[in-house]
């Protein structure tokens, strides 16, 4: 936690059941509004979410840190569909009214996960209101992915999955990370391959078990399949805490910490944190992506995203270099221009694991490189509000993920 930029940071951590707050300041530093942090699952005696959320004009940091502005003058996602495989999704807030479709029951969130999920991926620009998913013209495929609750159900978030690409979605995003070893996810995402639907998944679960800690530290979450892109959430710096969920794989890290979204019910906004919500975002650019470059099939847009993501230990989300970035749609590249998917290192190194994106490149490729990336990549960034960060990695018995 003492790697967050501000005590307003600190308000954001988001439990299980009981959500935290997040306040948003005005430039003078006083607190404006709190925002009530949307819930994970909700307990047997707790009723469905029933509160508005509140209301606020500004725009959440991801909009400006993920060039959103000059992303839409190229795509705002019309005509792709992007599941939601979680605990339902509403169209009763304004920014998804008339966008979403449902599977079943899935139209309805008692929870308000899949909601704030969804808005991230597609909510509108609404006067008044600074807040917008990434891609605001997509539409949203509400599939039912957990209890009604919001209680985790691995065979039924494999199918969702399954759901989801047989009623023709072209993105697929989930609540909780997929676990390869499973022959109903890997049944799942043979028939979301087939149907060219590109599936993004959390790589570590949104929140810590009760009852973990230093003497019984959680598990990392379970190897995500390799057709997957797995996804782990940042904060405005870059960074994760180090005591947040661990995991065992990811392709490339996206904002997912102290995020603003919508609710099930009405027009206020809540804060939530998560690698889930990562995922969600970055499903948002790949609606993006689809709809600027229809031509590319599911596996070509999956490696788009990893091809022009910013140059990290895990590369990170670059949406406008998704979608305006040089290249060849169609063609296969070298291994070597692939980024890697990152494991954590075991042990950790602590010193290591957390040195910037552009030390890393720096060292690894010399002064030649740091001259181009200096002339060329840095200038965007900047432009973009872009600031080098750095990520834990730590080692399966250790901690690396999000509060």
């Amino acid at each position: 936690m003492h790697r967050r930029t501000s005590a307003l940071l600190l308000c954001t951590a988001l439990a299980i059941v009981l959500p935290g707050p997040l306040a948003l300041a005005d430039d003078g530093g006083d607190a404006k509004v709190v925002l009530p942090g949307v819930p994970e699952r909700l307990s047997t005696q707790q009723k469905c979410t029933a509160f508005k959320g509140r209301a606020t004009s500004d725009a959440p940091w991801t909009r400006h840190a993920l060039g959103l502005d000059q992303v839409w003058t190229l795509s705002q996602g019309r005509g792709v569909t992007v599941a939601v495989v979680g605990t339902g999704v509403s169209d009763g807030p304004a920014v998804l009214a008339g966008r979403v479709d449902a599977v079943g029951d899935a139209g309805e969130d008692c929870v308000g996960r899949g909601t704030f999920q969804a808005g991230l991926v597609a909510g509108a620009t609404t006067p008044g209101q600074g807040f917008s998913g990434v891609a605001p013209q997509a539409r949203i495929l509400a599939v039912r992915g957990t209890g009604v609750r919001g209680e985790p159900d691995p065979a039924r978030l494999a199918a969702g999955v399954r759901a989801a690409a047989e009623r023709g979605a072209g993105v697929i995003t989930v609540t909780a990370p997929l676990d390869g070893a499973d022959k109903a996810v890997r049944a799942a995402l043979a028939v979301a391959t087939a149907k060219d639907a590109l599936v993004v998944a959390p790589a570590a679960a949104d929140s810590v078990p009760p009852g973990t800690g230093t003497e019984t530290p959680p598990e990392p979450a379970p190897e995500p399949p390799s057709a997957v892109l797995a996804v782990l959430d940042t904060g405005p710096q870059g960074t994760r805490p180090d005591t947040a969920p661990p995991f065992t794989r990811a392709d490339l890290t996206a904002p997912g910490d102290a995020l603003v979204g919508p609710g099930p019910v009405g027009d206020g906004k809540w804060t939530g944190s998560g690698s889930s919500l990562a995922a969600a975002v970055t499903a948002g650019t790949a609606a993006l992506v689809r709809s600027y470059h229809p031509e590319l099939n599911a596996a070509q847009v999956r490696e788009r995203l990893l091809r022009t993501a910013y140059p990290a230990d895990l590369p990170a989300l670059d949406p406008y270099g998704a979608v305006a970035g040089a290249g060849i749609p169609g063609a296969s590249p070298a291994a070597a221009a692939r980024p890697e998917p990152v494991r954590p290192a075991s042990p950790p190194d602590t010193a290591g694991a957390r040195n910037t994106a552009l030390l890393v490149a720096a060292g690894a490729t010399g002064t030649a490189l740091l001259v181009a990336f200096l002339a060329v990549i840095l200038p965007r960034g900047r432009a973009r509000g872009w600031r080098p960060g750095r990520l834990g990695t730590q080692g399966p018995g250790g901690n690396g993920g999000t509060a």
